[in-house]
């Protein structure tokens, strides 16, 4: 399995993050690829079920399961799509300052379900920072859909 991590600090109160983070309404303009959401059973409660699909450059439909929930501290998934399997954790905590501001980390840890013998090296070569790069989009929307 491999891991890939991004965080980014959001200006805006906890709670305001938190809500933001969960208004499904709004994940158009800040989860990288999102498209539509299929259908939601208790999301984002620990059980709850995801599944959405993506734009047609995208992941494809995915499917969460919602393994841990914590009130404005932690959100874990395990997911699958048709390239990959995993698990995304979510962390929110105040960030220090002045002014209201939200630290948002997340940690992806996932294998791809094909490629064969090849795959770690793709993995390694070009998938990794793809998936990195997906996390690092969707925060830095994500801070700048809370902007308005």
């Amino acid at each position: 399995m491999a891991t890939v991590e991004a965080a980014i600090e959001v200006p805006a109160a906890l709670a305001d993050t938190w809500d933001l983070f969960f208004d499904a309404d709004r994940w158009g303009a800040w989860v990288d690829q999102f498209a539509v959401v299929v259908s939601a059973e208790e999301y984002p409660q620990a059980g709850g079920r995801l599944v959405w699909r993506s734009t047609p450059a995208g992941r494809g439909q995915v499917i969460e399961r919602v393994t841990e929930h914590e009130p404005r501290s932690l959100h874990v998934v395990e997911y699958e799509d048709p390239e990959s399997t995993g698990s995304l954790e979510t962390r929110f905590g105040i960030a220090p300052g002045p002014e209201p501001a939200t630290q948002v980390r997340q940690r992806l840890t996932y294998r791809l379900t094909g490629g064969g013998p090849l795959a770690p090296i793709t993995d390694f070569l070009f998938i990794r920072s793809q998936m990195r790069g997906s996390l690092e989009r969707s925060l830095g929307a994500l801070r700048l859909e809370a902007n308005g």
